[in-house]
């Protein structure tokens, strides 16, 4: 589940899911506009902020179908 998805299905903003897993709220709203991939560190906090609902293999570039 990519993270625009969770917080949709969770009903929340990314300020508010920042403030859970204890980052920036710029650093949420840069992930979800495609400005910023995140690190290890911040994948870390986010998969374990929703509970392994998003996964870090969420965050690898997946090829296009031809």
């Amino acid at each position: 589940m990519d993270l625009a998805a969770y917080l949709a299905k969770r009903k929340i903003k990314a300020a508010v899911f920042a403030a859970e897993i204890g980052v920036p709220p710029s650093t949420i709203t840069r992930i979800l506009k495609g400005e910023r991939d995140p690190r290890g560190a911040t994948i870390r906090k986010i998969v374990e902020g929703s509970g392994g609902e998003i996964t870090a293999a969420d965050f690898i570039c997946q090829p296009e179908a031809a």
